[in-house]
């Protein structure tokens, strides 16, 4: 992306998203050229917002963004993808949270990261079309491969379970929010 643009496109997936001041939302998207990026969404929580659909958790989205002076603005947004399945089963929330929670702990913001954006996009389909004792595993892949690819583990060394989630806990210097919903479920 030529930083001069005054806007640009993206497509991405929505992994966080903040009230912020009034009627406005701050919006994390795990963008397949621009790695992780912060947006305005102004108006977003007002009552009519035509685009408040589109960018819920876990929706893959096209839109367009203008340049901003703190953060860059959402003015326009279509839904690609919206894993329907995930959205109706809480089992499936949990781990597609965790999933969104790992990315936005490790990724720098605008750092490309083609490989993991295909990795979540590729993990939240199968999330979706997946059951029962399948999700913990599809998950753990996820953290595994994510590790691997942002230089935190070699290929060769294969971490699993509990393993896993205390390497990840010593790479991110805290334990994550979701691991409390998760030991519910």
């Amino acid at each position: 992306m030529d930083r001069n643009l005054k806007s640009y496109k993206i497509e991405g997936i929505v992994i966080k998203r903040l009230n912020y001041r009034e009627a406005d939302k701050l919006v994390t998207v795990l963008t397949k050229n621009q790695g992780k990026i912060v947006l305005i969404a102004k108006g977003i929580r007002k009552i009519n917002s035509r685009r408040a659909p589109h960018l819920e958790l876990f929706n893959d989205i096209s839109a367009y963004v203008t340049k901003g002076r703190s953060f860059d603005i959402l003015t326009e947004v279509q839904t690609t993808q919206v894993h329907k399945e995930i959205k109706t089963d809480l089992n499936k929330v949990a781990f597609a949270y965790r999933i969104a929670e790992v990315i936005d702990r490790l990724c720098p913001e605008r750092e490309d990261h083609y490989q993991i954006y295909l990795l979540c996009q590729k993990t939240l389909l199968q999330l979706n079309g997946s059951q029962g004792d399948k999700l913990k595993s599809l998950v753990e892949d996820f953290i595994l491969e994510l590790l691997i690819e942002l230089g935190y583990l070699p290929r060769e060394n294969v971490v699993k379970g509990e393993e896993l989630d205390r390497f990840l806990s010593e790479v991110m210097e805290k334990n994550l929010k979701s691991d409390s919903f998760l030991r519910k479920l």
